[in-house]
């Protein structure tokens, strides 16, 4: 092959991946995040959460959670979706299981506190406001905030 012949392979492709990268219609769509693309995703979920559609939200985390039952963000909104509506025990179990994955994780130690507030548990909330304190450092975060004024509500 001839330097010219491969200068004009080096521009087709280029010129190729220019045009499907500019083709959104084509590219192929995973499912957003929590499952690989073969089913409900955890976008789906925080659609019917943000709507207050708690059945909803339930069986497409249910989904999830079936296909993966170790990932913690999934855990943690199908027991905040438990919680929301009136599910707590059900909901206590999956914050716990979220975090026995991921112990650090802000989300689910917020969510859990809330649900030891609703059940009179200040003790165990506080733990969890504690527990916030550490993972987020020097700076306060959303989650800390949260359940601070949970807890400063719920006494």
């Amino acid at each position: 092959m001839t330097q010219k012949n491969s200068f004009r392979l080096v521009g087709a492709a280029i010129a190729i991946a220019l045009s499907l990268a500019a083709m959104p219609g084509l590219a192929v769509d995973t499912g957003g995040e929590g499952n690989g693309g073969d089913g409900p995703s955890l976008s789906d979920a925080r659609v019917h959460i943000r709507a207050e559609e708690w059945k909803e939200a339930i069986a497409v985390l249910r989904t999830i959670v079936a296909t993966d039952g170790n990932d913690a963000d999934a855990l943690n909104l199908l027991g905040f979706s438990l919680r929301k509506s009136g599910d707590l025990e059900n909901a206590e179990g999956f914050y716990l299981r979220a975090l026995e994955l991921n112990p650090g994780h802000k989300g689910a130690n917020e969510y859990l506190g809330e649900l030891y507030v609703e059940i009179g548990q200040i003790e165990k909330a506080k733990e969890r406001l504690e527990t916030l304190a550490r993972l987020c450092g020097n700076t306060t975060c959303e989650e800390y905030e949260d359940l601070e004024k949970a807890i400063a509500a719920g006494t």
